[in-house]
């Protein structure tokens, strides 16, 4: 029997710290970062309105509100879902989890200390900022914030902008303006979030910036330059390191209406510090940006072994593995013993969304059918005998990211019912236990096997096979694409020296050519043999033609 609609209460945490439990009074209730909500989480990554809870006689429901980073039910992305007590919605860093309150909780009053503590930590990042009246508290406030989105790494506009909004706020102004280093106002903050109120002269600009720290400016010393600026007061301050040189940069000018009150010397110490911890701030983030494009190019480079050839067969490849890439489609790769299908998997995953998350390789083909279960599901203590620990399979090890199963024509058929169970519902139960663990994982499977034949055999299931087949992709074999020899032999020989420390080496015409006439059945790794051989018994430090045709002869 399911509890009336008002004994429904969601708890709310965050981190694993409980913040809050919201009873549900029946009907709909919003979640989101606007304090309207009936639900209100603060944090940027939830959206205004992000997802609505409504309760009733025949239960609980949750449905995503079209939001930026969708919700999960039980580690599982949904759009609605109907929930159970225990259930757990997630959205972004906070978990509610359904519950039923006792009837003698059902109208007490709930206070709300720990979510109020977190929107006065969250607000730096979400709302406007609500400073202390005293002054000291005041000054201490707009520190904290600057220090905590410096070290939030936030990009260069948003950390603008907030800072500008902080300045207006903390130095009681009507309007904060952000001038580059050529003297141009850039952007602004104001009360009214409209056009500037005033927009310096360039020669008032020019002024302003050659202040070698924050100095206040009275508007009426300035009143003849310009119309209008003489109705303010200014403070203003470079934005610049105390250890750099002379050269123009950018500044910020806090105005105040000249009938208020004058700025303090300090008000001139704590825009001062702000410009100095801002100037900081940026060169942090370009430093992030610049080491996130370095480690870009140096994954592409250290991955493009995977993909190497200019042939049209492998750019067709590339296409295909790019697009598919950027999918959470299920992927099956097939092709010949060697032709690279597990560095075809490599790249699909360095260039998807999962490519922070691991990539767990299982060679199905390489584990006893005894074993292979527990590899890919994992077991808890006392499973079986010498079952001394707990051991997560393959499945978990790979939450998050991409689970890739090699030659996966040769799993049993009792384990692929459960491998077609655990695709399907991303659920896996380690043997021994209980409870089943949710996962979020990508398959990527590879065979060299025509596993459509292998189903008119019986050898493989037919369900599993439709479940796999999603995206195909076929990786030719080297004798299909001998126009990309050159370049793998080429890459294989200086990847040898380099990794044994010998002298560079260089294939003689002759000798490409001779690696051209072979047909190589077992393809790329084939190649990757001889090479290592001709590079250890050449005479000499150029390859010749004798020496690949002792090599390649060696093959059985």
């Amino acid at each position: 029997m399911k509890p009336p609609a008002s004994n429904w209460v969601l708890i709310l945490s965050k981190a694993g710290r409980r913040l809050e439990s919201f009873k549900l009074p029946g009907g709909a209730a919003t979640v989101g970062r606007d304090p309207s909500n009936a639900i209100p989480l603060p944090h940027s990554s939830v959206s205004r309105q992000h997802a609505e809870v409504t309760s009733g006689p025949d239960g609980v429901t949750v449905r995503d509100l079209d939001s930026r980073n969708g919700i999960l039910v039980n580690g599982v992305p949904r759009k609605k879902a109907v929930l159970q007590p225990g259930d757990k919605i997630t959205i972004c860093d906070f978990v509610l989890e359904l519950a039923t309150a006792a009837p003698a909780d059902t109208t007490a009053s709930t206070s709300r200390p720990g979510l109020e503590a977190a929107l006065r930590v969250d607000q730096t990042i979400d709302a406007r900022i609500r400073l202390p009246d005293a002054p000291e508290q005041r000054q201490l406030a707009t520190l904290y914030h600057v220090c905590f989105w410096i070290a939030e790494g936030l990009d260069e506009k948003t950390l603008i902008d907030r800072c500008l909004a902080l300045l207006l706020e903390s130095l009681h102004a009507v309007e904060v303006q952000h001038y580059s280093a050529e003297a141009e106002l850039k952007s602004f903050a104001n009360e009214e979030g409209k056009k500037p109120v005033v927009k310096l002269a360039a020669f008032l600009a020019k002024n302003f910036q050659e202040r070698a720290e924050a100095v206040a400016i009275p508007g009426r010393d300035i009143a003849r330059h310009q119309r209008g600026v003489g109705d303010f007061n200014y403070l203003a301050c470079p934005l610049r390191p105390h250890s750099a040189g002379t050269e123009p940069a950018p500044f910020v000018v806090v105005m105040r209406p000249g009938d208020q009150q004058d700025f303090a010397a300090d008000d001139r110490v704590l825009l001062q510090a702000i410009c100095q911890l801002w100037v900081r701030g940026l060169a942090k983030t370009h430093q992030l940006q610049t080491l996130r494009q370095e480690n870009t190019q140096l994954k592409e480079k250290l991955g493009s072994p995977s993909m190497l050839g200019g042939s049209a067969a492998m750019k067709k490849l590339q296409e295909q593995a790019r697009k598919a890439a950027a999918t959470q489609a299920t992927i099956l790769i097939h092709g010949e013993t060697g032709s690279g299908k597990e560095l075809l998997a490599q790249f699909i995953h360095d260039h998807s969304p999962r490519a922070a998350g691991p990539l767990v390789k299982m060679n199905c083909a390489a584990i006893p059918d005894s074993l292979i279960e527990s590899e890919l599901f994992g077991y808890v203590k006392g499973a079986f005998s010498g079952a001394t620990r707990d051991h997560h399979g393959k499945f978990a090890q790979a939450n998050g990211g991409t689970l890739f199963l090699d030659e996966i024509g040769e799993m049993p058929l009792l384990v692929q019912s459960k491998v077609l169970r655990a695709i399907e519902n991303r659920e896996v139960q380690p043997l021994g236990a209980e409870t089943t663990l949710t996962v979020d994982i990508r398959i990527i499977a590879a065979t060299n096997r025509d596993l459509r034949e292998a189903v008119r055999e019986r050898q493989f299931r037919e369900d599993l096979y439709f479940r796999l087949d999603v995206q195909n992709l076929r990786v030719p074999p080297l004798r299909e694409r001998v126009e990309d020899l050159d370049e793998l032999a080429a890459h294989f020989l200086k990847r040898f020296c380099a990794e044994n420390g010998l002298a560079d080496m260089a294939f003689a015409p002759a000798a490409l050519e001779a690696l051209r006439s072979h047909t190589w059945p077992g393809n790329v790794r084939e190649l990757w043999n001889v090479i290592q051989r001709c590079a250890l018994n050449a005479a000499e430090r150029t390859i010749t033609q004798l020496d690949v045709e002792q090599q390649v002869r060696r093959q059985p």
